[in-house]
């Protein structure tokens, strides 16, 4: 496998950077919807209960140093977060 992506994940969003990281995989994730109540433990490193879109691009970036984020050329949820290739070598 050379790269794990999810497009939309829903609730899978933070176990596919997790299953990609202890693989030393790349991984992209274009994240939709937050799923505060279903994940109410999550937070980000300063405290922070994610609750809302902004808040999981952040939580997702958190979890992988090498993380970076674009934006797509298209409407809605439009946040890209990935790892590149070289980033596992």
């Amino acid at each position: 496998c050379h790269l794990i992506v999810g497009f939309h994940p829903d609730q899978a969003a933070g176990e596919i950077v997790e299953f990609a990281i202890a693989r030393k995989i790349p991984w992209c994730i274009v994240p939709c919807c937050v799923y505060s109540a279903t994940f109410s433990t999550r937070k980000l490193k300063d405290g922070t209960h994610v609750k809302s879109y902004d808040h999981l691009v952040k939580w997702l970036c958190e979890k992988d140093p090498k993380a970076r984020v674009a934006t797509l050329d298209l409407e809605g949820k439009n946040k890209v977060v990935y790892t590149l290739p070289d980033d596992y070598r």
